[in-house]
C-alpha cells in the first residue's frame, strides 16, 4: 500500500510539473519575455527587497535646489565690463528680432555652396535652408556684398527658398551669416 501511494504522490508531482512546463511553454509562444519576466518576478518575491537609502537622493536634489537659489540670488551687474581701451562696445546690429532665419546642415555647416552651370562659364553661390523673409534677407545679403539691392545679381527661388548669387562669392556670404550668428 505504501508503494502505491508513493508512486501516487510522484505521478501527482510530476503532473503539476508537466503542466508548469507546459503553461510556460505555451507563454513562451506567444511571448518570449513572458516566461523571463515570470521568472524574474518569482525570484524577486523569494529574495529580500534592497531599496536605496532615501537620505541620500533627498540630500543630492536638496543641494541642487539650493544652488539653484544661490544662482538666483547673485546680483547681475548692469553694466558690462568695459574693454582694454576702456571704450563701450555698443552692437551694431539687433541680432535676436532678425526675420529670417538659416538652419545648418546635418554636420553643423553652413548650407552655402558653389554652383557651375552652362558648361563652366555661369558661377553662382546658392544658400539653402532660409525661413522667414526672404526679400529682407536678399536686401541684406545685397548690402553687406555691395551690390545694389535692385540688381538681379542675387535673386530668390521662392518655391525652394534658395538665394542665389551671381559669382563665386562663399567667403563673403559665410562671414556674413557668422556675424549674425547663423
Amino acid at each position: 500500500m505504501a508503494s502505491f501511494r508513493q508512486s501516487a504522490s510522484v505521478a501527482s508531482s510530476n503532473f503539476r510539473l508537466a503542466q508548469s512546463v507546459a503553461s510556460v511553454q505555451t507563454c513562451s509562444r506567444f511571448s518570449p519575455v513572458y516566461s523571463f519576466s515570470h521568472l524574474r518576478a518569482s525570484y524577486r518575491s523569494s529574495t529580500p527587497q534592497i531599496s536605496p537609502p532615501a537620505q541620500q537622493s533627498r540630500g543630492f536634489l536638496t543641494q541642487l535646489r539650493r544652488e539653484a537659489q544661490a544662482l538666483k540670488e547673485q546680483p547681475i551687474s548692469q553694466t558690462a565690463p568695459l574693454p582694454k581701451n576702456g571704450k563701450q562696445l555698443t552692437p551694431n546690429l539687433s541680432l535676436t528680432n532678425l526675420p529670417y532665419f538659416v538652419r545648418r546642415t546635418g554636420s553643423n555647416q553652413l548650407p552655402v555652396y558653389l554652383v557651375t552651370k552652362a558648361g563652366g562659364t555661369k558661377q553662382l553661390t546658392k544658400i539653402q535652408k532660409t525661413e522667414g523673409d526672404l526679400d529682407a534677407f536678399r536686401n541684406d545679403l545685397a548690402i553687406s556684398l555691395g551690390i545694389d539691392t535692385r540688381s538681379t545679381d542675387v535673386s530668390v527661388n521662392r518655391l525652394t527658398g534658395h538665394i542665389i548669387v551671381k559669382g563665386w562669392r562663399k567667403p563673403e556670404i559665410v562671414r556674413f551669416l557668422q556675424e549674425r550668428n547663423f
